[in-house]
């Protein structure tokens, strides 16, 4: 039997216990659901975004390279943060694009002008708070598949399989 074999096997079985906890499982979004949900943010020169979980760093990564602004992927899983600083300096982003590997509910994401998050409806919930108050007044949440309960938004689009949801603080 192939070594390569046990790699989705490790994944899947870790992914069964994040979830069983309540975590996120690390489920990368098809980049037209990545690139849609920028447009959706408005993303402008100035704009600072910080990509809650942010995986493997695609948002960010897209943000930085396709709009010119600073991102700021947090991400507590150690393998998706080595592949997410990976991808970043394979994309010579380091100038623009900063990975921290922290708890977003411990991390400061005050300096946020724009919140990507792509999260479990749990996660969400509990996550409410820390935005109403570490974030500034006009600040713009973008949540791939789940909206935040308790939230109206702003607007909602169909990205791929699943709907995309925005919010304004």
């Amino acid at each position: 039997m192939n070594e390569w074999m046990f790699i989705p096997a490790f994944f899947f079985a870790w992914g069964i216990i994040k979830i069983s906890s309540g975590q996120a499982f690390f489920i990368p979004l098809p980049m037209v659901t990545v690139r849609e949900m920028l447009k959706l943010a408005k993303l402008k020169k100035g704009d600072v975004l910080y990509d809650l979980g942010s995986g493997d760093g695609r948002i960010v990564i897209e943000a930085a390279k396709h709009y010119g602004i600073h991102a700021v992927g947090i991400e507590s899983g150690t393998l998706a943060y080595i592949i997410s600083k990976l991808n970043v300096k394979l994309n010579r982003l380091s100038g623009r694009v900063k990975i921290l590997n922290k708890d977003f509910f411990k991390a400061d994401i005050g300096g946020a002008s724009v919140v990507t998050i792509y999260l479990t409806p749990k996660t969400n919930r509990l996550l409410m708070p820390k935005l109403k108050k570490d974030l500034k007044k006009g600040t713009r949440i973008v949540s791939a598949a789940h909206e935040i309960n308790a939230w109206k938004p702003l607007k909602k689009i169909k990205t791929g399989h699943f709907w995309t949801y925005l919010y304004k603080v």
